[in-house]
């Protein structure tokens, strides 16, 4: 029996910002911990937490090869792989996270290359037999690299891992900087899917965030992409923007229209500003919009994909129907599944997280670290953690909450056990009596709804086991202490 069944008539996605207020304010009434937190501000994304692992000297540390085999790899047969290029051409001013200035940085961008050749050289001699399933190349951006660098890069990978195996496979782009030999260089090398990082499609806020920019640049990285021969062009947009009125994201919702009714882009992912201790607008109430008028902003989008009949496989993230036929051929085509714990995800690069099968890991942050171990022999895992089959079920549970259009509840059950489920199930259970989430018992998954869809990441801590829910408060408020002084992930 669900709680508040009074609201139960009340759509979300079409309510007005004063009804979804008062909506969220019941909802935190009856869960309070679902209210969210200006000290963690909304960053578990990972499991365990990436900025958690970084603060305890018990996880730094290399892996052994065996190691590596054994609690990364385990039985896994397919892996996907990120490659992380943390330069740009220029900080936008929403970002906050670990990059460098492409400006004088030639000598230091082809010693990164070239480690990330050694890396990829090195994992495919410890798993020659893996299939490589999925490449996405991210940052920070691969086409902030000269061109000469990036077609450098774009011979290794092949050389080493062979073509894109599916269309899925994506490189991430600044619109700046992806440039006709660029995309084109790409798109010889085999990749099909584009992801553009646009962040909003107001003029004026587009120009506020990217210095001065014009929005006709990433207009015409989206057209130039196109006739390059990207088939599958994605943007990405931010919701709760400094300056962000109600006025702005009216003009990206039109423009959004416009863009997916026209096939000029095939999926948008929208996701929320985390106003980070090391941003400028953090402890400055006002500054950026308020939760409830962020989460506004993504009931509205979700209204106009709802009404243009895309799918929401995985919250925020909207698909075309023509990228949902195509994505779920590739899937039966490689036959993989690529939720956690299915598959091997390894980042290359400085800074990359990656998931194993009993093992999560992290990379050197710094790039020069980074470069270091690997012109050693090695990989470049600067943190290893081996995980329980507790926790490789809330990695798992997190996951689909986060990305995935259900939760996969027996299935984990099964293969983990169904004590280490108990908690995740309770959990569930009291999300749908808060309205948040439908379980089927037929199929034994758990959906969130589209009210569950604003809060989902506030929903993720309450997965968490004990000790690691510890470790994040511990490390978050370390984060807020330092400020910008902080250095890590």
């Amino acid at each position: 029996m669900k709680l508040f069944r009074f609201d139960e008539a009340l759509d979300v996605n079409t309510a007005t910002e004063r009804e979804l207020g008062a909506r969220l304010e019941r909802l935190w009434d009856k869960e309070p911990l679902l209210r969210p937190r200006p000290e963690m501000h909304d960053y578990q994304l990972t499991y365990p937490p990436a900025v958690q692992m970084e603060k305890r000297e018990g996880y730094r540390r290399a892996p052994s090869d065996e190691e590596y085999l054994r609690d990364a790899v385990g039985a896994f047969d397919a892996a996907g792989y990120y490659f992380h290029f943390g330069f740009c051409k220029y900080r936008c001013r929403y970002c906050f996270h670990y990059e460098l200035l492409t400006k004088h940085q030639d000598a230091l961008m082809a010693r990164y290359v070239d480690a990330l050749s050694l890396e990829m050289r090195r994992v495919r001699e410890l798993t020659p037999t893996i299939k490589p399933a999925l490449f996405f190349l991210g940052g920070g951006t691969p086409t902030a690299l000269p061109t000469y660098l990036l077609e450098r890069f774009l011979r290794n990978l092949l050389f080493h891992f062979g073509p894109p195996a599916t269309t899925m496979s994506t490189v991430e782009a600044k619109p700046v900087t992806a440039s006709d030999d660029k995309l084109q260089a790409l798109v010889q090398a085999g990749f099909r899917r584009i992801n553009l990082g646009v962040q909003t499609l107001d003029p004026e806020l587009y120009a506020f965030h990217h210095q001065k920019e014009e929005m006709r640049v990433a207009l015409d990285a989206i057209e130039r992409a196109r006739r390059s021969g990207f088939e599958f062009i994605n943007i990405d947009i931010m919701t709760g923007l400094e300056r962000q009125t109600p006025e702005s994201w009216r003009k990206t919702l039109a423009e959004l229209e416009r863009l997916a009714t026209s096939g000029a882009v095939d999926s948008v992912f929208i996701y929320p500003y985390h106003d980070d201790p090391r941003s400028g607008t953090y402890g400055k109430p006002g500054a950026v919009p308020s939760f409830v008028q962020t989460a506004h902003s993504d009931a509205q989008a979700r209204a106009l994909f709802t009404r243009l009949g895309w799918k929401e496989l995985g919250a925020r993230f909207y698909r075309s129907p023509r990228h949902v036929r195509r994505e779920l051929f590739e899937l039966a085509r490689v036959r993989v599944n690529p939720a956690y714990g299915e598959v091997l995800y390894h980042g290359l690069g400085n800074s990359s997280f990656s998931i194993g099968d009993r093992a999560t890991f992290l990379n050197h942050r710094d790039v020069n670290d980074y470069c270091t171990a690997v012109e050693k022999g090695g990989l470049g895992i600067a943190y290893w953690r081996t995980l329980d089959d507790s926790q490789r079920a809330t990695r798992d549970v997190t996951f689909d909450l986060l990305y995935s259009p259900f939760t996969r509840v027996r299935s984990r059950a099964k293969k983990y056990g169904a004590e280490t489920m108990a908690h995740h199930r309770k959990q569930l259970e009291r999300w749908a009596e808060l309205g948040l989430g439908e379980e089927n018992r037929l199929l034994g998954t758990f959906s969130l709804t589209p009210l569950g869809k604003l809060v989902h990441q506030q929903m993720l801590p309450q997965h968490y086991l004990a000790e690691d829910r510890r470790e994040l408060d511990e490390a978050m408020q370390q984060r807020q202490q330092a400020g910008r002084r902080y250095r890590g992930y």
